[in-house]
């Protein structure tokens, strides 16, 4: 009975993955650098972040719907107007800006919908904030900057999930790869967010995930800087 609930589940998540809709986008300075932006859909719940290079990945949108983008205290809307994907080109502090189809992004797939939408996450948990607590674990500082997690027979769980097949672990992305969080040097971690409740991963990501990003190089020369 056990193993029929599990494939259940892994059929519906597989179902609803395959009746999504990649919508990829790119949002950049007038000078070709990414604009790292918040961007949501107006009127519906699903939100998501640009990444360095302003690349970022929705799905299901509709032709008439409209993009908000947030920057810093800069916001332009853009107008989806049926296309299947956006580039746009915004002078930020304005609202002057460019915003076309990109055949290239069509064609990527769910290219950049490596993270996708989200309609309940954490603003963010810096890695300066998880190294204030004191703790040398990634876990348990994590766990002291969101009470909503806790520890269940050695899983990290977030209280308000469960799961019908017998676990209500939350599934932990280290720069996109499932990881072991003891295994990551907390001095290493750049920001975390935590996702509740999200399909986006298949039936793994059903009680919550909690995404890890370490610092690259160039933060590094950033710092020393």
């Amino acid at each position: 009975m056990r193993r029929l609930l599990l494939l259940v589940a892994l059929l519906c998540g597989i179902t609803k993955l395959m009746a999504e809709e990649p919508f990829n986008g790119i949002v950049t300075h007038p000078d070709g650098r990414g604009i790292k932006a918040r961007i949501s859909v107006v009127g519906r719940d699903k939100q998501t972040m640009a990444d360095g290079n302003g690349r970022f990945g929705l799905t299901n949108i509709e032709a008439n719907d409209t993009l908000l983008f947030i920057f810093k205290r800069d916001t332009l809307r853009v107008a989806v107007e049926g296309r299947r994907s956006v580039n746009v080109v915004w002078t930020v502090g304005s609202d002057f800006y460019t915003a076309k189809e990109d055949e290239d992004l069509v064609n990527f797939g769910f290219g950049y919908v490596k993270r996708r939408e989200s309609t309940d996450y954490t603003s963010g948990i810096s890695g300066e904030r998880l190294r204030a607590t004191g703790c040398m674990s990634v876990v348990d500082a994590i766990m002291m900057c969101y009470p909503g997690l806790k520890r269940i027979n050695g899983e990290l769980c977030l209280r308000t999930q469960n799961s019908i097949n017998g676990s209500s672990g939350v599934l932990i992305l280290c720069d996109n790869a499932e990881v072991n969080p003891d295994s990551i040097n907390i001095n290493d971690v750049k920001s975390v967010e935590i996702l509740k409740g999200s399909n986006m991963y298949g039936f793994r990501g059903v009680n919550g995930v909690v995404l890890i990003t370490t610092v690259t190089a160039e933060d590094v020369l950033k710092r020393e800087r």
